[in-house]
């Protein structure tokens, strides 16, 4: 089942994403409470895994942690000294901030939480961050090629293995914001090397730890460090400060700095009142997985649609094939009955000089057109197909119906709103025909909606050419009259003047008007054609697959919208 979600940004940030999904409801609650705290205050968590595949991952895991909050303006603080005695295989939860540096225990009356070890760094204390230590064991080379999807929700889901109440260990689901990935010499460097790094979001990075290397010498995808360095180089600056070149020296060289910016990266974004980056990037890649998920089902569905289809009778795929050939035919139908239609002698008479002796003609014109023109071989051709489905399947099918807003509005309030409302408006069962009549639906449409503006247009054309060319003609035989220095010349020019700019105005806007207007009836008929060619083919596929559920594609099609919406709100987000 797809992932549905909802996102809204507003000036509370009382957004909310609601899944129902494969994904992990934990990850998506986890993203909808940063969204629900304060722009540029959002809690974030990060974990540093050390990969136990066959290396030393969890003491360099340890290392790795420690040297991204020590402070080596401050001597040893006792956090220091109860990091080095935790045990490397419980997992450690670290919470930066003003604290003492107390190891705290959690319990509650089933579920025993990890221990919970306070921090403090000057230039941590103020960004809620809390670090999570622990082992993970992610795939690697020698059990299998892991996924980009895999290793995201192994890394950015990981599982904290807890003792319960019973003496027995149960999962508990830590979803986190952004993972580093430590190993240990050159077994770690192989396992981390055949991980997807490179290929999944910016939220996972890897490193590590081996002594006289460097990145390009690998040409890996992970980072190089060495934590003995950066030991030596904190350990020395402690010492005094005619150790600082000592310090920038051994620092620069463990290439821990790499890992202390990204992880700044993630906690402070430009504007202090702006959302941080962390949270965008998780919002972001579960909006992307919700995507993911939709368009695999969607694809499924085609696939299982295509495959019916292929696996169906003779009988059934010749009459897609009739069905196909019926729309092929159609369209050129349109395109030729129409070219001859606008290009004809009754078209023509409707030109714009002509309007003012054939002004009360243009609806007969234009309706002797639709009726003569638009589609006439069509709609019969599609009553016979109709027919031979019906003679196939044993029955009359039941035909989606184009409906007006009109009478979708007035149905509305009279039968008031229902919880299951149909997917395709309908009319009324009495009034459906037994063939898919949008091709008649759409001529009424033209005929009653477009035909009258086009005769209302017409008719104030030609009264306020009228009107303009009379006022003119008047005004120059005043000047004529009420002058003695004004010649007949001069006075014909003023009224030729009248009559030009309204003839002029009157061609230009009634030639506007017949070109939208042939547009329009191009355009309408073609999707007449595709909404009868559509309506004859759900008949037929409801056949082939037990008539697929045309729920499940609507809330598909809604979901892939909310979706979009949500992208546009974390657009937006501040």
């Amino acid at each position: 089942m797809p992932v549905l979600l909802t996102l809204s940004s507003t000036t509370s940030r009382q957004d909310s994403i609601k899944t129902e999904s494969e994904i992990s409801a934990v990850a998506v609650n986890f993203s909808d409470g940063g969204l629900r705290q304060s722009p540029g205050q959002e809690a974030i968590r990060v974990a540093v895994l050390g990969i136990a595949n066959g290396s030393e991952g969890r003491d360099a895991a340890r290392k790795v942690l420690k040297a991204l909050i020590v402070d080596p303006l401050v001597d040893e603080q006792e956090w220091e000294k109860r990091l080095d005695e935790h045990d490397a295989s419980k997992p450690l939860i670290i919470r930066v901030g003003p604290s003492r540096g107390n190891v705290t225990r959690l319990e509650l009356p089933k579920d025993n939480l990890p221990d919970v070890l306070e921090v403090s760094s000057a230039e941590l204390n103020g960004l809620n961050l809390e670090l999570l230590l622990m082992d993970a064991e992610v795939p690697v080379n020698g059990s299998g090629l892991p996924t980009v999807q895999a290793l995201e929700e192994a890394v950015l889901v990981p599982t904290v293995d807890v003792d319960s109440a019973d003496k027995h260990t149960a999962p508990l689901v830590a979803p986190v914001h952004q993972a580093i990935l430590v190993a240990d010499g050159l077994t770690g460097a192989v396992g981390i090397a055949g991980l997807p790094i490179l290929d999944s979001c910016d939220a996972i990075t890897a490193a590590v730890d081996l002594k006289g290397l460097s990145k390009e010498q690998l040409g890996a995808n992970f980072t190089v460090i060495d934590t003995a360095l950066a030991e030596e180089a904190v350990r020395l600056f402690r010492q005094g400060p005619q150790n600082a070149m000592k310090y920038e020296h051994n620092w620069s060289a463990s290439n821990l700095g790499v890992l202390v910016a990204w992880l700044k990266a993630g906690l402070k974004a430009a504007d202090d009142e702006a959302t941080k980056p962390a949270v965008r990037r998780l919002i972001a890649s579960v909006l992307q997985s919700a995507l993911s998920a939709i368009e695999t089902e969607s694809t499924s569905r085609k696939v299982s649609r295509e495959l019916s289809a292929s696996m169906s009778s003779p009988e059934m795929r010749d009459m897609n094939e009739r069905l196909a050939k019926w729309a092929q035919l159609a369209h050129a139908e349109l395109q030729e009955q129409l070219d001859l239609a606008f290009n004809g002698r009754r078209w023509q008479k409707l030109g714009w000089w002509k309007l003012f002796w054939r002004v009360d003609d243009v609806a007969m014109l234009t309706n002797e057109i639709l009726s003569q023109r638009f589609l006439p071989t069509s709609e019969q051709e599609l009553v016979y197909l109709t027919g031979r489905i019906a003679q196939l399947l044993g029955e009359a099918g039941q035909y989606s119906q184009p409906i007006s807003s009109r009478e979708a509005a007035s149905e509305g309030v009279a039968t008031g709103s229902s919880k299951n409302e149909p997917i395709i408006p309908t009319a009324p069962r009495s009034r459906l025909p037994k063939w898919p009549g949008h091709i008649a639906f759409t001529r009424r449409y033209i005929q009653n909606e477009t035909v009258p503006a086009l005769q209302s247009l017409a008719q104030q054309l030609v009264v306020q050419s009228l009107a303009t060319s009379s006022v003119t003609s008047c005004l120059a035989a005043l000047l004529y009259v009420s002058s003695f220095s004004s010649t007949i010349f001069e006075a014909g020019a003023v009224a030729a003047l009248g009559i030009v700019y309204s003839l002029g105005r009157m061609q230009k806007k009634w030639e506007t008007a017949r070109e939208f207007w042939e547009g329009e009836v191009r355009e309408e008929g073609r999707k007449a054609i595709r909404g009868a060619e559509k309506s004859a083919a759900e008949v037929l596929d409801g056949v082939q697959q037990n008539k697929l559920s045309a729920q499940r594609i609507k809330e598909l099609e809604h979901a892939g919208e909310l979706v979009a919406k949500a992208e546009d709100a974390l657009a937006r987000l501040k």
